[in-house]
């Protein structure tokens, strides 16, 4: 008999979005779904290794499944179970902005968000293909950090390994915390389970191993103010920077063209160009 998963967040988990930035989701995806994330994930592997070096002290490799080569994971940014619970997060009108999968090799990530400018409505998806919690490299988060002041309060930290320590503030073996000095929520999770979080929310990880897999995409709320506008197009400018480390984020020209004729793809593709990400990545 087949299980029917809901498209849709319950109450609860909409509450534990807004109030901790973070919720996840046990079991969303199938043992037939983890199969064909870990095939693609495996072809695209293959090419970054062939396309890049490990950036950093996390070791990481970053590309974009948005290609041919990769049918299902850039589907996957289309799947109801996803799109739904984006728009019940963040409107109807929303932008699919990418999906991505990352290899690390490095035993931590630094504390960061993902976004730290204002007017920005943003969260992404995590999904790991393995089993991890606080000994193998599991996403921790601070409950709350999507929020101020204790957003920009984390600035003031002395964290080690970070690039987002305040101005003029200088970190050294004798000072400040390794990531797993500070306070937070570790997210364990099972193959199958997604966490949801907020762009403004402070995560990183620590203890991972070698081949730590990750996939993540990315949905922000369509702008509905200047203001909203230019945050889109900062983001603009966000991936050209990224892009310059890891050259295969990028959307490949069949997935812009979209001969399926998706309707939702169709929507976002024409917001993407509206704001220059398209020729930005030419």
């Amino acid at each position: 008999m087949r299980i029917i998963i809901s498209c849709m967040l319950t109450e609860l988990e909409v509450t534990l979005f807004q109030v901790f930035g973070f919720v996840k989701i046990k079991g969303l995806l199938s043992a037939e779904d983890l199969s064909a994330i870990n095939t693609d994930f495996d072809v695209g592997l293959a090419d970054a290794e062939l396309s890049m070096e490990r950036a950093s002290f996390r070791k990481q490799l970053n590309w974009w499944n948005l290609r041919p080569d990769t049918p299902f994971l850039a589907g996957l940014m289309e799947d109801p179970r996803f799109v739904s619970r984006a728009k019940q997060l963040l409107g109807e009108d929303i932008v699919g902005l990418f999906s991505a999968s990352n290899s690390f090799d490095g035993d931590r990530t630094d504390w960061h968000p993902d976004s730290d400018q204002p007017n920005w409505r943003g969260l992404k998806f995590g999904i790991y293909p393995q089993a991890l919690d606080e000994t193998n490299g599991a996403l921790r988060l601070i409950p709350g950090s999507h929020r101020e002041p204790l957003h920009s309060d984390m600035k003031h930290v002395p964290l080690k390994d970070s690039f987002l320590t305040a101005e003029g503030m200088t970190v050294d073996e004798q000072d400040g915390l390794w990531v797993n000095e500070v306070p937070s929520h570790i997210a364990a999770v099972e193959p199958g389970d997604v966490l949801i979080f907020d762009n403004y929310t402070w995560h990183g990880s620590y203890g991972g191993g070698e081949n730590r897999r990750l996939i993540t995409m990315g949905y922000c709320a369509a702008p509905t103010t200047p203001a909203e506008g230019e945050a889109l197009r900062r983001q603009v400018e966000n991936e050209a920077r990224a892009r310059a480390v890891f050259p295969l984020l990028r959307r490949h020209p069949a997935w812009i063209e979209n001969k399926e004729g998706g309707q939702e793809r169709q929507r976002w593709i024409t917001t993407l160009k509206d704001y220059g990400f398209f020729a930005a990545q030419d």
